[in-house]
């Protein structure tokens, strides 16, 4: 599929890397449907996600469990239900980065993770129970006390 991005023109995107996002993202429900694009290579972070409908929303995105080893989700019965998910499901989960001008102050939301069932093509924006930050930094001050 052809789609056109907001940073890299146009692309073909492979069928398996757009998903499908039944109650869309928050604050942007209208779309329902993102490609996951890896301009550095398959399975290299950052990744962005961006809309197949419109050139935005598109959002840059990393892995949590790249960020925070421990990460780990907990799923309600209605997010299951929502993504098709059982126990031999394909399951991961992106964290969406703000990126400012510098970008060493970049920081990920770990407490409303996006999660796939890959296995499905199915997305959501979910808000875990657990205690995990909505903006921590990726980058940390070596020389900070």
């Amino acid at each position: 599929m052809e789609i056109m991005t907001r940073d890299f023109g146009k692309v073909n995107v492979d069928e398996s890397k757009i998903f499908n996002f039944p109650s869309g993202l928050f604050a942007f429900e209208e779309c329902r449907q993102f490609a996951l694009l890896s301009p550095l290579g398959d399975g290299v972070y950052p990744m962005w996600l961006q809309s197949t409908e419109n050139v935005t929303p598109c959002f840059i995105v990393f892995d949590p469990a790249i960020i925070d080893g421990a990460y780990k989700i907990t799923l309600n019965s209605s997010e299951k239900k929502l993504l098709k998910i059982d126990d031999s499901s394909n399951v991961r989960c992106l964290s969406i980065a703000v990126v400012p001008e510098d970008y060493k102050k970049t920081t990920v939301n770990m407490k409303c993770p996006i999660v796939i069932n890959s296995d499905e093509n199915l997305a959501a924006q979910v808000i875990l129970p657990e205690k995990y930050e909505i903006r921590l930094p990726i980058y940390v001050d070596k020389g900070a006390k």
